[in-house]
């Protein structure tokens, strides 16, 4: 029962982060969780489950996260193609014709996806229900469940979006993404297990947590900025760039050289909730949705005493490599 309340958990926890907390859909929309929750929780659970049962680490969640992002912006949503998606110039600013998107979106979206509708609300629901070493949730049963319900999830998703936007992928877009999500789901499973660290000494969330946060907050300011003309795309582009590669290297850090503790996988999830709880109100205007601000500060402050209380329950435990 207790996985069963954690995968549940989780299924939840997700599209609130992706899309809610977010700021982009107001909480008074819940209605959307009806394809929201079984994509983006579907997609949790199945990544989540996919890396605990082959005893992988961040670099497959990683490639696995990123072919989930892939799936939904390239093939559902179509956002990486559609120069109007929801009526706003999202390619106008770093468009590539080779690429038939633009780059500084490309890196932004994608990154949103691994960070926030995957990372963070799996980081948050691992501390919520701690364990000296965690285990898969499910068994073969439940792994097919979450695979039908990203299914049904993406298909709902992708319905809506077409029955309301004319806009259609190439068929060399299509096949091209699809070519690519293959080969990152390919690639993460031939990647090595993870070495054990090289240092017992475990990586602090105290350091951890707040070096995320800047990362994560990094990103999301430097397109913004970039967006509104600050400095050329090729700028914003590299800026991006640069703090994906400098969140990789936090990882690595803090897996390789350190030891990954729960408090640390807290401390992780815990800087990408505050981040977007303050950056949903600045998507929450620019979205229009101004009159759902009183909406917006509940569920900001339900995240924040849901990531507290987690964090109390993994210190009450013993520090334990996941």
């Amino acid at each position: 029962m207790r996985n069963v309340g954690a995968a549940i958990c989780l299924f939840f926890l997700a599209p609130l982060v992706a899309e809610y907390l977010l700021g982009d859909i107001p909480l008074s929309n819940l209605g959307a969780m009806v394809a929201l929750a079984p994509m983006y929780g579907g997609g949790a659970l199945l990544i989540r489950e996919l890396v605990r049962r082959t005893r992988r680490g961040w670099p497959t969640f990683l490639l696995l996260a990123l072919a989930y992002a892939a799936m939904e912006e390239a093939l559902l949503t179509q956002s990486l193609f559609n120069p109007h998606f929801m009526g706003f110039d999202l390619l106008g600013y770093g468009y590539i014709p080779a690429l038939g998107t633009a780059l500084p979106w490309l890196i932004y979206v994608l990154g949103i996806h691994v960070i926030w509708s995957m990372a963070v609300p799996i980081g948050l629901t691992e501390a919520l229900f701690p364990a000296p070493e965690q285990q898969p949730w499910l068994g073969r049963i439940g792994l097919c469940i979450a695979v039908l319900l990203l299914i049904a999830g993406g298909m709902t998703v992708a319905l809506f979006q077409r029955q309301g936007d004319p806009f259609r992928n190439s068929p060399m877009q299509v096949a091209v993404s699809l070519l690519l999500i293959a080969l990152l789901v390919i690639a993460a499973f031939r990647l090595p297990r993870p070495a054990p660290a090289t240092s017992p000494q475990p990586a602090p969330a105290a350091s951890v947590g707040p070096a995320a946060a800047l990362l994560g907050s990094t990103l999301l300011l430097v397109y913004s900025l970039g967006k509104g003309r600050a400095w050329p795309w090729p700028a914003t582009a590299s800026a991006e760039l640069i703090a994906v590669g400098l969140l990789i290297l936090l990882f690595w850090w803090s897996t390789r050289i350190r030891t990954w503790t729960p408090m640390t996988a807290w401390g992780a999830a815990a800087g990408g909730v505050l981040v977007y709880a303050a950056y949903g109100y600045v998507i929450q205007h620019a979205f229009g949705h101004d009159y759902d601000m009183i909406g917006h500060s509940v569920l900001v402050g339900l995240f924040v005493l849901l990531t507290l209380g987690a964090g109390f329950k993994v210190a009450r435990r013993r520090p334990a490599a996941v």
